[in-house]
């Protein structure tokens, strides 16, 4: 009886304070950018305590809170916040490891937002990708006046400009993917380190120093790079989509590995925090070189190289 009288006592806790977490993320404009990272912690919590069916419960007393705070169109958002806490909190109350957490987050925010969209297009009958593409359309058509309007040629303007808004839409389902496993990391580290301060075992990265992709993604890499010279496939067509896409995400992932090279270098050389800043700039503007540092640390393992120059 006890028992259960304190599931109800701290599951309204946190209904209460994912409330007030809600509500500032959707009336406080600057600090709800933040307090958003954090709306799933208060199921997160819960779930660390108490048994699935309980954390349930709670996740739709938060549903019926988000009526009342945000309208019925804000429910939709709150699921998708429930559901991320919820899998964040059940990952590690059954002892994976922080990848896992990682990528079941990842995971659960790209089905949701998927579901989302699709219950936007049946239900709303608003279409966020057409939205997209006619104000690709209408920049393409800015950017060609304005650069008809300096003198160039317009058919290699018309050309050139189509070309790249082409594989700029061609890219947007590779984009979505990143970005929303990049918001599943800035989800799950806040709520860990939140849930670490009050006294929960969370389970830890290795540190983003020794990443170390697997050699096989610079053998795919590559046969990808040759199959796209030697088929040269043409724009719009299904196999150019996966190709461009494919491409896109293999080139974020040597962009981290090569990243973390840079990083491994300047902490054996015994620097200061602002160099790595600096260089995480540099990085990003030199984006096409840090790529190929990422793919030569896995296919030479250039950090052996710095080990051995720093004991000589």
């Amino acid at each position: 009886m006890q028992d259960q009288a304190s599931r109800i006592t701290y599951g309204a806790m946190m209904v209460a304070l994912f409330a007030i977490l809600l509500a500032m993320t959707l009336y406080v404009p600057l600090l709800g950018l933040l307090t958003l990272l954090l709306v799933p912690l208060p199921i997160t919590i819960y779930r660390l305590r108490y048994d699935r069916i309980s954390t349930l419960m709670v996740a739709m007393c938060t549903w019926l809170i988000t009526l009342l705070i945000g309208g019925l169109l804000s429910i939709p958002a709150a699921v998708v916040l429930s559901a991320v806490g919820f899998v964040i909190g059940d990952t590690v109350r059954t002892g994976k490891t922080k990848l896992y957490v990682y990528m079941a987050t990842g995971v659960t925010l790209l089905i949701s937002l998927s579901l989302l969209y699709l219950g936007t297009v049946w239900f709303m009958k608003i279409n966020p990708i057409e939205q997209l593409m006619q104000q690709f359309s209408a920049i393409q058509q800015e950017a060609l006046v304005i650069l008809t309007g300096m003198g160039n040629s317009t058919r290699d303007i018309e050309r050139t400009v189509a070309e790249a808004f082409t594989y700029y839409q061609t890219i947007v389902p590779s984009l979505f993917i990143l970005s929303v496993f990049v918001t599943a990391y800035l989800f799950v580290m806040p709520i860990l380190a939140v849930a670490t301060r009050l006294r929960f075992e969370v389970p830890k990265f290795a540190s983003f120093l020794t990443m170390r992709l697997p050699f096989a993604t610079v053998l795919a890499y590559l046969a990808l790079l040759l199959i796209s010279i030697l088929s040269q496939p043409e724009q719009g067509t299904t196999f150019y989509l996966m190709e461009a896409n494919a491409i896109l995400i293999f080139r974020f992932l040597f962009f981290l590995q090569g990243l973390a090279l840079i990083y491994y270098a300047l902490r054996k050389m015994k620097l200061p925090m602002i160099v790595n800043v600096l260089a995480t700039l540099f990085a990003m503007f030199l984006s096409p070189f840090t790529v190929m540092l990422g793919v030569l640390d896995i296919a030479i393992n250039i950090r052996t190289w710095i080990d051995k120059d720093k004991r000589a």
